[in-house]
C-alpha cells in the first residue's frame, strides 16, 4: 500500500466508530477550508444618471473601486475586476474579466468570474458598496463551512437577501449557471437551495451593505 496516503490510523477498539467520527468532525473543516478565496468586484453598468461610472466616483481621496480592492487584498489571493469601463491609472495591472456574453445584469460578471477560476471560493461585491471594511469581508468568510454553498445576507429583517455583496463558494458555480440558463438574471433566487444562507450580519457592520445610487 502506499503509505503517503494514509491519513489516520484507527485503534481496533470498542470506540472504533466514535473516534472514526470525531476524526471526520475535525478533518473535513479543514478540507474545505483549502479552497482558495478570491475576490471580484463588479463594474458593469454605464451609471448615465451619476454622470460617471459608480466605481469612479471619489471616496475619501480614492476611488470607490480602489476602496474596495484595497480591503478584498487584506483577505483574498487575488481580485479581478468584472465588467468593462475605465479603471484609475494605479489598476492598470489588474486581473480585468469581460462580462459572460448574451447574459444581462450582475451575474454576468459572477459567472465570468468562476469560470476564469472555477475552484476558488469567491466574495463577490458590487461599486456601490462605499461603508465596505475588511471585517465585513471577513464577517462573510467567517459563514464558511461544510454544507454552505454560498451566503447571501439579508441586511435586516425586513430587507431584501443582497447577492452583490456575499460570499459564493465554487459548490455554487453550476446553481447560478442553471439560473442563468433559464432567463432569470438574479443571482438571489438561488436561495430557493438549501445549501445557500441567507443570515443577517451583525449591527456593527450593518452599514456595509448600505447601496448607494447617489452622487452624495
Amino acid at each position: 500500500p502506499d503509505i503517503d496516503k494514509i491519513i489516520s490510523v484507527l485503534p481496533r477498539n470498542s470506540h472504533r466508530t466514535d473516534d472514526l467520527m470525531s476524526f471526520f468532525e475535525s478533518w473535513i473543516p479543514g478540507q474545505w477550508m483549502k479552497t482558495p478565496v478570491y475576490g471580484c468586484v463588479l463594474i458593469g453598468g454605464k451609471n448615465a444618471r451619476l454622470g460617471k461610472p459608480k466605481h469612479l466616483m471619489v471616496n475619501n481621496v480614492k476611488t470607490c473601486l480602489e476602496k474596495i480592492i484595497e480591503d478584498l487584498k487584506h483577505v483574498t489571493r487575488k481580485v479581478v475586476v468584472a465588467g468593462d469601463g475605465p479603471v484609475p491609472e494605479g489598476l492598470t495591472g489588474i486581473t480585468r474579466l469581460p462580462d459572460v456574453p448574451d447574459i444581462e445584469g450582475p451575474i454576468a460578471g459572477i459567472l465570468s468570474s468562476m469560470r476564469f477560476a472555477p475552484y476558488a471560493s469567491w466574495l463577490v461585491v458590487s461599486c456601490d458598496f462605499p461603508n465596505l471594511s475588511p471585517e465585513a469581508f471577513k464577517w462573510l468568510l467567517s459563514t464558511r463551512k461544510p454544507g454552505v454553498w454560498a451566503t447571501l445576507p439579508r441586511p435586516g429583517e425586513r430587507e431584501n437577501i443582497e447577492p452583490l455583496l456575499a460570499h459564493y463558494d465554487f459548490r455554487s458555480h453550476l446553481l447560478l449557471e442553471k439560473l442563468a440558463a433559464t432567463g432569470e438574471l438574479n443571482p438571489a433566487q438561488i436561495s430557493y437551495n438549501s445549501k445557500v444562507i441567507n443570515i443577517s450580519p451583525p449591527g456593527r457592520l450593518a452599514a456595509a451593505w448600505k447601496n448607494i445610487d447617489t452622487t452624495a
